[in-house]
């Protein structure tokens, strides 16, 4: 009887020591990164939170009818063959998809560009002004993640009336030699609220 209780014993001990012994390396293999490899981790991070400035600033160079400058801002931040989902709404729109109303020929990017000009050309916005806020940044491997935000757009029309849109601003990225592109973009507004102008 004793020697079967001594035997269990030993045995959790035994087990005890492995599980230890194996919690140990783990614990100090992930804290083994060299200062290379924190590095590129922490480089990695700044351009993904990047990709956001640069997509609100190209859009807002869009929104000033600046196209030329505005599409070679989202050229460093978005891929040539960019998917995108729009949602205002009732309005909503996919590219590539069956009701994407840009023709198949034009490349993912100048088709996202059409559409933000085309909107703001039928609203009749003369400039605008976007930000990105609660940035929250997943890593799905070393080569790809998503980047979420709450988005809150504002637009101006010729007679001074704003028009406020808040959403959310969600992306898939992935890591291309030319660094880190935007390669799918889901927009989801569906909240407006207009402004008139001040006195």
């Amino acid at each position: 009887m004793k020697s079967e209780e001594s035997e269990r014993q030993s045995s959790s001990r035994l087990a005890a020591l492995v599980v230890g012994a194996v919690t140990a390396a783990v614990l100090s293999l992930a804290g083994c990164a060299t200062p290379q490899q924190q590095a590129a981790a922490g480089e990695d991070l700044r351009q993904l939170g990047n990709l956001a400035a640069c997509y609100t600033e190209g859009i807002d160079a869009l929104g000033a009818s600046k196209v030329e400058a505005g599409t070679a801002i989202w050229s460093r931040c978005f891929a040539e063959d960019v998917k995108f989902s729009l949602s205002f709404g009732a309005f909503s729109v996919t590219c590539p998809g069956e009701k994407c109303p840009l023709p198949a020929t034009m490349t993912g990017l100048a088709r996202r560009v059409a559409m933000a000009r085309s909107t703001y050309e039928r609203a009749g916005y003369v400039a605008t002004s976007h930000h990105i806020t609660s940035l929250g940044i997943e890593r799905a491997d070393a080569g790809a993640a998503r980047i979420k935000g709450h988005l809150q757009a504002w637009h101006f029309r010729k007679d001074g009336t704003a028009v406020l849109g808040l959403g959310t601003w969600e992306v898939d990225a992935r890591l291309t030699p030319a660094g880190w592109r935007i390669v799918e973009e889901r927009l989801d507004s569906p909240l407006r609220v207009v402004m008139p102008k001040s006195e």
